[in-house]
């Protein structure tokens, strides 16, 4: 695997956008998304799909449920709310 350059600020460059993410959660044929499935679609580890969904998580952007020990469900937030 190739390795992911860094910004001039050290963060790393992303292959992905968030648009790219939510674009996965909806065009999905199931009302949620492991974040391994949402990987499936993109060219990027299910690791980095969890950090960039964790954040849009956290943007109030996608939401969440937990699922067993380690597992989690994620799906486009509803913005009414």
């Amino acid at each position: 695997m190739p390795e992911q350059g860094r910004k001039s600020d050290g963060e790393f460059d992303s292959k992905i956008t968030d648009e790219d993410v939510l674009a996965v959660l909806e065009a999905a044929e199931t009302p949620v998304l492991t974040t391994g499935l949402v990987a499936e679609e993109l060219p990027v580890t299910s690791k980095a799909v969890y950090y960039r969904l964790r954040r849009l998580h956290e943007e109030g952007r996608v939401d969440q449920m937990k699922v067993g020990a380690r597992g989690a469900v994620w799906w486009v937030a509803d913005e009414s709310e």
